[in-house]
C-alpha cells in the first residue's frame, strides 16, 4: 500500500505546477504581469506570487486568471501529477 501524499508535498506541488502554467501561458500571450493583473482585475503582486509558486490564490482569482488566458481553469494545475 502507498502512503498518501503529504498535504504540504501536494500543495507545494501544486502551487509549482499552477505557478509554471501561468507564466508560460501569459508569456505565449506576450503579456505583462501587469498586463495579465489589470485584465484579470487583480493585483501584479499576486500574478507574481502565484508565477513563484507563493500564493494561495482563491477560485475566483483562478477563473478570472484562466478567463484572462483564454483557458479553462483546470488548465491552470496541468502537469501537477505525482
Amino acid at each position: 500500500m502507498v502512503a498518501p501524499e503529504s498535504f504540504n508535498r501536494a500543495q507545494g506541488r501544486l502551487r509549482a505546477a499552477l505557478g509554471r502554467n501561468v507564466r508560460s501561458l501569459r508569456l505565449s500571450r506576450r503579456m505583462t504581469q501587469q498586463e495579465l493583473a489589470e485584465l484579470a482585475e487583480s493585483r501584479r503582486a499576486l500574478i507574481s506570487d502565484i508565477e513563484r509558486g507563493e500564493a494561495n490564490p482563491t477560485f475566483d482569482s483562478l477563473v478570472r486568471i484562466a478567463i484572462t488566458l483564454g483557458v479553462e481553469p483546470a488548465d491552470l494545475l496541468k502537469g501537477s501529477d505525482r
